[in-house]
């Protein structure tokens, strides 16, 4: 059923399966708790299966896709009450996911992506799906998201008084400025988000095009006295701007990550510029530059005539305002998908070992079945782990030397203070 379909065509089939069997406990078995339970269960076993993938379930990935196709801007045919039942719906499927923990994964990323883009329909419907999601785990399962909220809502108010303070002081930027200001433990991006290992080891940095440097440097300024002791790291990875093309004979308004503005507003002072002096002058690593200069020669904005790059004067779209994709989505998608899964595989691990060792600590000395059955207890409600994967998680915790076999009884474990 997964293969080829996309995410709306998934859940479209699961609803097509759960409303047909709940009809007829419904309405022709009385509601009968064994037949309610026996759909559930069913339910359950379908929403997880791998299909034929052969590899995982995608059922995390599929509904959180769905979820995001739900609250992202371009419904133009839907009503507000048809996005809520169509909210409803994927709560109830929610309910069958037994990855819990890598479907937050995946929601925490494409919410971060729709806030940190403005892309959106509304806070208020974003709030109502995640209070469905915190009516089925809790408040523990959702605190991170309602941050992420919550941050945008300080940024805002942060941004109008920023804009307020330049009033009082007569100072005028040249550009409509706007911050996010993220705290760091609360959104899905990694800490060394912003420069990457390979800028660092060639000694590369990010250079910040004049028209946007002042800006940053008074708000830095303007945050540094409002909260003293707070440290602002700027994450270009992540920023956009919008830029009117003045050298058409029609008007652009273009929305563009920072780097892909960062080349256009270099190739304002020449009419053409090498590769390398492309690189010298925005301070980007070979690979990130490779695909910045790749989507702006393919969108036909700049163009590469005897190994120098230009503007193209020429310029025609038949849309007069866009925004200009940084990497093809597929790309992107299942790059971002194979990441997420190996850092969710790595934080089970972990918590394994941490459940391992709790149930050792309590109890002193369990026997093999019996620490398996405790793991998986106290796992159920985030993931379930495998008996293979919590046998590996034994073993080095008796290369770490936080329990032992017992030598009289192969079967059993001991804890070691």
């Amino acid at each position: 059923m997964m293969r080829g379909c996309t995410p709306q065509e998934y859940v479209e089939a699961l609803l097509i399966v759960f409303r047909k069997f709940n009809n007829i406990v419904t309405n022709n078995l009385s509601n009968d708790r064994n037949f309610i339970d026996a759909l559930d269960r069913a339910m359950t076993k379908m929403v997880n299966s791998a299909g034929d993938t052969k590899k995982y379930p995608r059922s995390s990935e599929l509904l959180v896709r769905h979820s995001d196709h739900i609250l992202r801007k371009g419904n133009k045919n839907m009503t507000l009450s048809e996005i809520e039942d169509q909210l409803r719906n994927f709560i109830d499927l929610f309910k069958y996911v037994e990855d819990k923990d890598l479907f937050q994964r995946f929601y925490s990323k494409k919410l971060a992506n729709r806030l940190i883009h403005n892309t959106s329909v509304s806070i208020e419907l974003e709030e109502v799906a995640i209070s469905g999601l915190k009516d089925r785990c809790g408040y523990e399962y959702t605190s991170p998201l309602q941050r992420m909220l919550i941050d945008m809502k300080v940024s805002e108010d942060l941004t109008k008084e920023f804009d307020q303070h330049l009033l009082q002081k007569e100072e005028k930027l040249g550009v409509v400025f706007s911050v996010n200001i993220l705290q760091s433990g609360a959104w899905p991006f990694s800490s060394n988000t912003g420069t990457s290992d390979d800028e660092k080891a060639v000694g590369l940095e990010f250079r910040i095009p004049q028209e946007l440097a002042g800006c940053i440097e008074k708000f830095k300024t303007f945050y540094g006295k409002k909260y003293n002791g707070r440290r602002l790291r700027f994450v270009f990875t992540l920023s956009n701007g919008t830029v009117q093309l003045s050298y058409t004979s029609r008007q652009y308004t273009i929305t563009m990550s920072v780097h892909q503005l960062a080349v256009l507003l270099l190739m304002n002072d020449s009419p053409a510029k090498t590769r390398l002096e492309i690189e010298e002058g925005v301070g980007l690593e070979k690979g990130e530059l490779d695909k910045v200069l790749h989507t702006l020669v393919d969108s036909k904005l700049i163009k590469l005539d005897s190994e120098k790059y230009a503007i193209n004067t020429d310029y025609v779209n038949k849309k007069s305002k866009f925004k200009l994709p940084s990497s093809t989505v597929k790309e992107k998608e299942e790059k971002e998908v194979e990441q997420t899964h190996q850092s969710v595989e790595e934080d089970r691990r972990l918590y394994i070992q941490a459940a391992v060792v709790r149930s050792m600590k309590s109890r002193k000395q369990l026997s093999h079945n019996e620490l398996i059955q405790q793991v998986i207890n106290l796992s159920k409600d985030r993931f379930t782990p495998s008996v293979a994967m919590i046998k590996k998680c034994i073993e080095v915790l008796i290369e770490k030397q936080y329990l032992e076999r017992n030598s009289e009884q192969k079967d059993m474990y001991k804890y070691l203070a």
